[in-house]
C-alpha cells in the first residue's frame, strides 16, 4: 500500500508508475508486462501482488493491514494519521512487514526531522539526495571547454562548493548524468530564497524564513564550552503549562566597569521539558534534576507570574512549587510583566544569539536538544502571505522553552543592570534665583 500526503500526491505516485514501468523504454527493455492492470487507485502485477494508491485519511487504513507500506510526503500528513498508518504494517504470510518514509525535509521539528536524529542514534537507516543527484550532465556548450563560463550561471556558487573534495577537482553538474533539465533548476534557483532552496533542493537541514531566530547557528551557539560552572550561580527558569520547560543558565562576566552587558555571556547548559505532568510531578522532577546536575551551587528559580492564578482545582502552579521546594535563596521569583515586555524578551535573545556586531552572548550546551529544536522552530505568524513580526500561536512545545529562556533572560540580566542616574530635583525658583 502506498499513502500519500494528499490526493494530487497519489496521482503523482500513479503517473510515476504509468510513466516509468508502462510506457518506460530502457537499455534492457520494458517491464510493462509486469503489470496487468493499471488504475489510479490501485495496480495489479503478474506474480499476483497488488498495489493500492490512496490518499492518507482516517478511512484509508482501517483494517487494513500489509506488509510493505510506503508513506510518501509525510511531513504533510496529520500526525494522527501518520501514526495510525503504522499500525498497517505486518508480517503476512512469511513476508516481514518493511516501511518506507518520503518527504521533503523543509519543516522544522517535524518528522523527518525527529527521523534524522532517530537515525544518527543507529534506529534506522536513513537515506538524502539532494537536485544534483537527479540533474542532467551539464554540457560543454554551457560550462566552456575549461569551466570559464560557469561563473556567468545562477548554480555557479552551489554547483563549484565542493569541488575540492572531488578526485578530479569536477563540479557536482559534470558527475550528474540523470533527467532534471538545467534549465528548470536555473529556474528554481532564480524563484525561491535562499533558505527554502537549500532546504527543499539540496537536503540541508529545515530552516524556513519563518524562523523567528535565524542567526542560531548550531556550529556557532552550541559548544561543550557551555557546561556548568560550580563557581557560579545557576538560575532556573520555568514555564509552566500542559508542557513545562525549563532551562538552566548561567551567566559569565569577563570583567567590569565597560557599558551594559558588553562582556557577559549566558550559558545554558541544561534543559527539562515535560507534559501533562502535574505542578507537584514537575516541581519534584526539576528539583531532583537540579540536584543531580549543579549539586549545591547557589540557586535562583524563577517562573511565569501567570502561574500564579488559581485553577479551577484550587492551588496555584506557585503555590505548588513552593509546597515542593522548587524555591531559591530569595524564594520563586517571578518574571517581569509588563506591555510589551514579551517582544522585549525575544529581542534580548536574538541580540545574545549575535549581535550585529557579530558578537556571540548565547551559548547552548549540545546536551539541550529540545532547546536547541525550539531556537531552530520558534515561528513567525504569517497573515495575507507577509511574515508578520509577532509569534505563531500555538507552538508547543517550542514555546514552552523559548518562554522559559526569554523570562529567565529579562530576570537575570535586568537584575544586574546598574541602574541609570536620574536628574537631581530642584524648584524652578530657585533655579531663576540664581
Amino acid at each position: 500500500m502506498i499513502l500519500g500526503g494528499s490526493r494530487a500526491q497519489s496521482e503523482q505516485i500513479y503517473r510515476a508508475l504509468a510513466e516509468a514501468i508502462v510506457d518506460g523504454r530502457g537499455r534492457f527493455g520494458s517491464d510493462a508486462a509486469t503489470i496487468t492492470r493499471l488504475l489510479k487507485t490501485e495496480a495489479s502485477y503478474e506474480n499476483c501482488s497488488r498495489v493500492a494508491i490512496l490518499a492518507a485519511s482516517p478511512s484509508s487504513f482501517r483494517r487494513a493491514q500489509v506488509a510493505s507500506l510506503k508513506l510518501d510526503e509525510v511531513e504533510e500528513m496529520v500526525p494522527d494519521i501518520r501514526e495510525s498508518a503504522l499500525g498497517m504494517a505486518m508480517e503476512l504470510r512469511g513476508c516481514r512487514a518493511s516501511l518506507l518514509m518520503t518527504s521533503t525535509w523543509h519543516r522544522l521539528g517535524g518528522p523527518m526531522s525527529s527521523s534524522v536524529e532517530r537515525d544518527r542514534g543507529g534506529e534506522f537507516p536513513i537515506f538524502t539526495y539532494c537536485i544534483f543527484e537527479v540533474l542532467e550532465r551539464c554540457p560543454e556548450e554551457r560550462s566552456g571547454v575549461n569551466l570559464e563560463d560557469c561563473p556567468d550561471y545562477p548554480l555557479f556558487t552551489w554547483c563549484h562548493e565542493d569541488g575540492d573534495l572531488h578526485p578530479l577537482r569536477r563540479p557536482k553538474a559534470k558527475c550528474s548524468r540523470d533527467h532534471y533539465a538545467i534549465d528548470s533548476f536555473i529556474q528554481k534557483v532564480r524563484g525561491v530564497s535562499a533558505l527554502v532552496f537549500a532546504s527543499d533542493y539540496l537536503c540541508r537541514g529545515s530552516r524556513p524564513e519563518s524562523a523567528w531566530f535565524p542567526q542560531f547557528l548550531e556550529a556557532d551557539n552550541v559548544m561543550l564550552d557551555a557546561e556548568f560552572d560550580p563557581a557560579l550561580p545557576v538560575h532556573i527558569a520555568v514555564d509552566s503549562g500542559v508542557f513545562t520547560g525549563a532551562v538552566f543558565l548561567q551567566v559569565r562576566t569577563a570583567s567590569s566597569g565597560c557599558c551594559l552587558h558588553c562582556d557577559e555571556r549566558v550559558n545554558v547548559f541544561a534543559n527539562y521539558l515535560a507534559e501533562g505532568q502535574t505542578a507537584e510531578a514537575s516541581a519534584l522532577a526539576i528539583s531532583s534534576f537540579a540536584d543531580e546536575l549543579c549539586g549545591s551551587a547557589r540557586r535562583r528559580i524563577s517562573t511565569d507570574s501567570a502561574g500564579g492564578t488559581r485553577n479551577p482545582v484550587g492551588p496555584t502552579v506557585i503555590a505548588e512549587y513552593q509546597r515542593n521546594g522548587l524555591v531559591g535563596k530569595r524564594d520563586l521569583l517571578q518574571w517581569p510583566k509588563c506591555h510589551g515586555c514579551v517582544t522585549d524578551g525575544l529581542g534580548l535573545i536574538e541580540n545574545l544569539v549575535r549581535s550585529a556586531d557579530g558578537n556571540l552572548r548565547l551559548i547552548v550546551h549540545p546536551r539541550c536538544k529540545h532547546l536547541i529544536a525550539a531556537m531552530r522552530s520558534y515561528a513567525r505568524t504569517r497573515r495575507a502571505g507577509q511574515w508578520m513580526d509577532y509569534t505563531a500561536d500555538p507552538q508547543h512545545p517550542h514555546e514552552d522553552l523559548i518562554d522559559a529562556l526569554r523570562g529567565g533572560l529579562n530576570l537575570m540580566l535586568r537584575e544586574g543592570r546598574t541602574p541609570q542616574q536620574s536628574f537631581i530635583r530642584a524648584k524652578a525658583e530657585c533655579l531663576l534665583s540664581s
